[in-house]
């Protein structure tokens, strides 16, 4: 009996999820910060408990360092302030997310180079994205009034790299 897993489909749902939610940030960007905070804080939640269920599963076969549990906790975090707090969060979201972004994006292409030197698939595309996440985040420093816009782009990468690593959870693709 075969029990290797073919694909991760919590990883795909938390991935489609992210990707309705970058549309909605692109598509409606006159929603206010505090609607924008919830509705952040709801997906940085539902990925870092994604992340953590990801690193359990295949933390052993992928040879995951704990830094990936650190930024999953990370993400929690996040997701649960930006949900009790939306308020207090809106004024300063931008600045706030946009350290986080630069943070995430180092540590994409820390994580690709460790694949790579690891003979692991999908390390070209980490360093696209921690690429694109470090643009976004500082973004959010220079022009802050386009926070949505870069918010969703940060986030429909992150769906993206989700139902890739979920797709591809059997191929030893690296999951961040």
């Amino acid at each position: 009996m075969d029990t290797t897993k073919k694909h991760d489909w919590g990883l795909i749902v938390a991935g489609i999820l992210l990707i309705i939610c970058s549309f909605v940030f692109f598509f409606w960007p006159g929603l206010t910060l505090v609607t924008i905070t919830a509705i952040a804080g709801a997906a940085f939640l539902v990925a870092g408990i994604f992340d953590i269920i990801a690193y359990v599963r295949m933390r052993a076969s992928m040879g995951l360092s704990a830094w990936a549990v650190v930024y999953a906790i990370c993400d929690i975090i996040l997701g649960l302030l930006l949900l009790l707090h939306p308020i207090m969060f809106a004024a300063v979201i931008p600045w706030v997310v946009g350290v986080f972004f630069v943070a995430f994006g180092i540590m994409e292409i820390v994580l690709a180079v460790r694949a790579k030197s690891g003979s692991v698939d999908g390390w070209g595309w980490l360093i696209f994205s921690g690429i694109v996440s470090i643009i976004c985040g500082l973004m959010f420093f220079v022009t802050p009034e386009t926070f949505s816009v870069f918010l969703s782009v940060f986030i429909l990468m992150r769906g993206i790299s989700m139902i890739y690593y979920g797709w591809n959870a059997s191929k030893g693709v690296f999951v961040a």
